[in-house]
């Protein structure tokens, strides 16, 4: 029997630096876990916890079913339309109609929910049509789904209407009043009930964060915006989701289909040396893009891709044919084709983050200019989707919403940022004649 406090051989025990190695990991796991604490306390901290629990309750699945309107409403204040709202609100009606929130059934999405179950269908309209009045078919107590009884097509072909977000059980719900501004809905539908939540980000946590039983590639629910936002510094700073998103109580939800918005969130610089290159000459041009005012992820979710792009192009504007360029780009993709999915890559900038494209070589000849290009596709993934779901042949009528998806898809991307730099022609400098 080996004595008391005996230092183990090499040969018959576990050597020193095991154990120093073995505390080391040990130690640093409990970092990790320490940090990730920390981090979570944090992130805790900048939650509006009372806003979150008013906005559980107040976007229940389905939103329960209005009722009827009480007979001293005006004729369009019973109504559940968006017209109907327009009448009053005219300038809200028509932000809404230039949204992506009045486009939440489009085309895309109502080819998509003809193949699915009931199930599937309403776990897609929980955030594109979440109103019972939208929802062919209702969930009973045994799980099974019977039809709805208080269905209104033409309601659920309008989407994300101004009922879905104001309304229920006919009375109004908003924010506090503007500065300056005097109530004068009494007359129409009653007094609203005014909430300070309703400008708090957890309002749009309800659809813009995917909630933990969703699938979550890479440890990263596939929407996630909220949870960026949170760990963001704008966050901690106090600024919300509308104070960007919904300026002066807008109701155009700009992002990044907006070059205005969009651009507003970056700082774009593109350099190149030789400040004024020849062709035969050598040459190094450099692209970068800051994340330095979107308050998440750049881009986020996993739909639109930004390209950093460097290229050569001849005396007409196109590409020289031996010059491939450089370019980089900026996207979450998936692969939908596992179970659960898998993350292929992810290279967003989160806020303070910078990327880059860099070109390096020499001038090829026949080149006459040198471009620096930012490319935003809003809806790259949209298009690839839409072109697989159509060389799967689906039935004519099918089709037809997809290939009317695709092609507003296909229009939608547009520059960030531009600079042509002029290429000097001749010799290289110091090249004999």
């Amino acid at each position: 029997m080996p004595k008391v406090g005996r230092r183990p051989s090499r040969d018959k025990g576990i050597a020193w630096p095991v154990l120093i190695l073995g505390a080391a990991i040990v130690l640093a796991g409990a970092a990790m876990l320490l940090i990730a604490a920390n981090r979570a306390d944090r992130l805790s901290e900048r939650t509006n916890a009372a806003a979150a629990r008013w906005a559980a309750l107040y976007w229940r699945s389905p939103i329960p079913a209005q009722g009827m309107a009480p007979a001293a409403y005006h004729p369009f204040a019973k109504g559940l339309g968006a017209e109907d709202c327009g009448t009053c609100h005219p300038i809200q009606l028509r932000d809404w109609q230039a949204s992506l929130h009045g486009f939440t059934m489009g085309p895309g999405v109502t080819a998509q929910l003809a193949g699915m179950s009931p199930q599937e269908q309403s776990d897609c309209a929980v955030c594109h049509a979440p109103m019972s009045e939208q929802w062919a078919g209702l969930s009973g107590s045994d799980g099974g789904w019977s039809p709805n009884g208080g269905f209104d097509a033409a309601l659920s072909r309008q989407g994300l209407v101004c009922a879905a977000c104001h309304l229920r059980t006919h009375v109004r719900n908003g924010p506090p009043l503007a500065a300056g501004r005097e109530s004068v809905s009494q007359a129409y539908h009653g007094e609203p009930q005014r909430s300070p939540f309703f400008e708090a980000s957890e309002f749009c946590n309800a659809c813009h964060q995917h909630t933990p039983e969703y699938m979550a590639p890479n440890g990263k629910p596939v929407e996630n915006v909220y949870q960026e936002w949170l760990a963001s510094p704008f966050a901690a700073q106090g600024v919300t989701c509308q104070q960007c998103h919904m300026p002066e109580r807008r109701h155009l939800w700009k992002g990044i289909h907006d070059p205005e918005l969009t651009r507003s969130g970056v700082t774009i610089t593109a350099t190149v040396t030789p400040e004024a290159p020849r062709v035969g000459e050598p040459v190094r041009a450099l692209l970068t893009l800051r994340n330095t005012g979107t308050g998440h992820a750049f881009p986020t979710y996993t739909t639109p891709a930004v390209r950093l792009q460097i290229a050569f192009l001849d005396a007409g504007g196109q590409p020289v044919a031996s010059e491939a360029g450089a370019e980089h780009a900026l996207q979450r993709v998936l692969d939908m084709n596992s179970s659960p999915w898998g993350e292929l890559q992810d290279t967003r900038l989160f806020p303070g983050q910078s990327a880059e494209a860099a070109l390096t070589g020499v001038v090829p000849a026949g080149a006459a200019t040198l471009r620096f290009r930012v490319q935003v596709e809003p809806d790259e993934f949209y298009a690839r989707f839409y072109e697989d779901r159509l060389r799967e042949n689906p039935a004519e009528d099918v089709a037809a919403q997809y290939r009317l998806a695709l092609e507003r898809a296909r229009a939608t991307p547009y520059t960030l940022f531009q600079r042509e730099v002029p290429l000097a022609a001749g010799q290289p400098r110091g090249a004999r004649r």
